[in-house]
């Protein structure tokens, strides 16, 4: 099915899916703070990923710079 043909309706139909609302899948953690070098990298991306145009070439830059 290509994109844009695609429903929430039609692939709970197509595949008999379930949705359950409200649930959390992922499991309670404590916060941590960020370490040094994860504030240095992102201080030196985000502008540059706030900048790019595509999300796509945003969080391949985000990720392979980190």
């Amino acid at each position: 099915m290509p994109y844009s043909k695609f429903t929430l309706s039609k692939a709970v139909e197509d595949f008999q899916l379930t949705i359950i609302e409200g649930a959390s899948f992922l499991p309670k953690v404590s916060p941590i703070n960020p370490t040094a070098l994860l504030k240095d990298t992102l201080k030196e991306t985000v502008p540059w990923a706030i900048a790019v145009s595509s999300e796509k070439a945003r969080s391949e830059g985000l990720v392979t710079v980190g």
